[in-house]
């Protein structure tokens, strides 16, 4: 097998419109602007650059600058119940639009890419209730979870037109940091952390809830646009698109290059030829992403190693093992110990 690209940018982006979203919000509680702006390393006209991708870390120590200074350990959970449709780019705006919920995370899950690839949707359903969990990319801090789940159900109260929605349940990764009671308030359910995923517990019949600001043609042409942004991504900047392609797809299966391919929209032979143009191949992708998901579970989670490695589109845990070892030169239950 190949060795990873050590020099490939695996690091996962997050789409400019968060950032503008914590920029504003600091500075309703009183920072300036302006060394907001220079804290990030961004200019006015980038944050009104819709198709503007950063490094994800300088989100975080951004955030960790802001949460110090208004003196909020908690920003991330604050912040996402301020709903803002734009937060999330054109994928706020096809949610506004959709007719129901479901297909609003359909969407969210086909045009990700667009809003970065720090994080990806998942559902699983059984007959009564559904589970939406979000999967960091990455070793996020319990800001960024804590403002993913809670911007997804004040998204939800918007959608539905019922400001005191509730969710059956909801989890977290990282251990409580706080109050769990002012958790609880706000999300009108039991809340866990130090669980297995950061995830909504919903009752299915809420993904065909229609939404009380359907407009059928909009929605229309912002799935129209939003194919047309995702064709031009996967010509600009391939690696964002397979690296988001990939986390969706490991947890069920290891996708082969014909099929990411046909995710692009391209052939066999020009997915290949991107990929070279950036000095890689599709197998060193995978191994970087799989090893950045690796790491990120062990960090985050208690999951057990069969766990993780399904996860990872391994089939046998000792594969899973191995290919640590190599990575790392330790093995998953070594590096786990290490970190905790």
């Amino acid at each position: 097998m190949e060795r990873p690209n050590l020099s490939l940018d695996l690091h996962p982006k997050i789409a400019v419109q968060p950032v503008r979203a914590l920029i504003n919000y600091a500075e309703r509680h009183g920072l300036k602007r302006s060394q907001l702006l220079e804290q990030g390393s961004l200019s006015e006209s980038q944050l009104n650059d819709s198709r503007l991708l950063i490094d994800v870390m300088r989100f975080e120590a951004l955030m960790h600058f802001v949460s110090g200074q208004i003196c909020d350990e908690h920003l991330g959970f604050h912040l996402g119940q301020q709903f803002e449709p734009d937060r999330w780019g054109i994928l706020g705006l096809i949610a506004l639009t959709c007719p129901n919920v479901m297909a609003a995370l359909d969407a969210q899950y086909r045009f990700q890419s667009l809003s970065g690839n720090m994080g990806a949707p998942m559902l699983s359903a059984d007959e009564s209730k559904s589970i939406l969990q979000w999967v960091p990319a990455y070793d996020c801090s319990h800001n960024v979870s804590e403002m993913i789940i809670a911007g997804l159900v004040s998204l939800t109260r918007v959608l539905i037109n019922q400001p005191d929605y509730s969710p059956i349940k909801v989890t977290f990764t990282h251990s409580v940091a706080g109050n769990v009671a002012e958790y609880s308030e706000y999300f009108g359910c039991p809340v866990e952390f130090s669980s297995q995923s950061n995830s909504l517990e919903i009752d299915n019949g809420l993904l065909q809830s229609p939404l009380r600001h359907g407009d059928g043609e909009t929605y229309q042409i912002l799935m129209q646009h939003a194919k047309s942004l995702l064709t031009q991504q996967s010509f600009s900047s391939p690696l964002e698109v397979i690296k988001d392609f990939l986390l969706k797809t490991l947890p069920d299966h290891v996708p082969d290059i014909e099929e990411v391919a046909e995710y692009m929209g391209m052939s066999v032979r020009s997915t290949q030829r991107k990929l070279s143009e950036f000095g890689t191949s599709y197998s060193q992708v995978l191994d970087g992403i799989r090893k950045e998901l690796a790491m990120t579970y062990l960090k985050q989670t208690q999951n057990p190693m069969i766990f993780i490695s399904e996860r990872l589109g391994f089939s046998e845990q000792s594969a899973f093992q191995r290919a640590f070892k190599r990575w790392t030169g330790v093995t998953p239950k070594q590096f786990r110990t290490m970190r905790h």
